[in-house]
């Protein structure tokens, strides 16, 4: 009887095993506060955004189940070191450290800094040397490349430094800063819903061109590579969708 219960639990942890080899459930985390890339709707705590549905379709091709798993700025590399998800999503831009750190799929779009400000102060803030000024207030979130690029760009701003990925906004609408250093895409989305905010020559970044990917846990190769399969053939598809119209 007791060598019969070590072959039922040898067999039990090589099913365990065998599923998490080849899970059926795909595990992503996102911050939720990067729209229109990535946000939680708070009525319906559900995830939306262009990556999410890139993501979510990927899975589906896959027929993989998808958990969403929320994350931070902050902590988004650990929790993905640490297992808390397969891979990240929303808005994470491709650096040297995340390079080190994980596998990175191949870009999935292209951005650069741009200034995010109060629109009347749009000529006062067109470039870096007149926000790298003492009197201007520059505001960004911990965690993110854009406080990165701020502290190396404007290091004779004031920098104010907050907790998440909303209050910079609130910081320029209210008069507590001035300026937010962050990619085109999220200052021209910010621009069309937040009257008063105004994004600054959006097609002429302050920054080289970044990548934006989906990060990935050094032991998901496949994973990785059916993503960029997947990607890549999206882009055909719509290459050949735009050759013919």
């Amino acid at each position: 009887m007791r060598f019969l219960k070590i072959i039922l639990a040898t067999m039990g942890l090589s099913v365990i095993l065998s599923a998490a080899a080849n899970p059926s459930i795909l595990r992503v985390g996102t911050t939720g506060d990067y729209p229109p890339l990535t946000s939680l709707n708070p009525q319906t705590h559900q995830y939306q955004g262009t990556d999410i549905t890139l993501i979510e379709a990927f899975a589906k091709a896959e027929h993989l189940q998808i958990q969403f798993v929320q994350t931070t700025w902050p902590t988004l590399s650990q929790d993905l070191l640490t297992d808390r998800f397969d891979l990240a999503i929303g808005g994470i831009s491709d650096s040297a450290e995340r390079q080190q750190q994980f596998l990175v799929s191949q870009p999935i779009r292209y951005t650069g800094k741009v200034p995010l400000v109060r629109c009347a102060d749009v000529t006062k803030f067109q470039t870096l040397a007149e926000i790298n000024q003492p009197n201007v207030r520059v505001v960004e979130n911990v965690g993110g490349t854009n406080l990165s690029f701020a502290k190396q760009s404007v290091p004779k701003a004031q920098l104010i430094i907050v907790q998440n990925n909303e209050t910079p906004f609130a910081y320029l609408s209210q008069n507590k800063a001035d300026v937010m250093l962050t990619d085109s895409i999220e200052a021209i989305y910010r621009q069309q819903i937040t009257p008063g905010l105004c994004a600054v020559n959006p097609t002429h970044f302050l920054s080289p061109t970044t990548a934006k990917v989906v990060l990935f846990r050094k032991n998901r190769q496949s994973l990785k590579q059916e993503f960029n399969q997947y990607f890549l053939s999206l882009a055909t598809v719509s290459f050949r969708a735009s050759a013919s119209s």
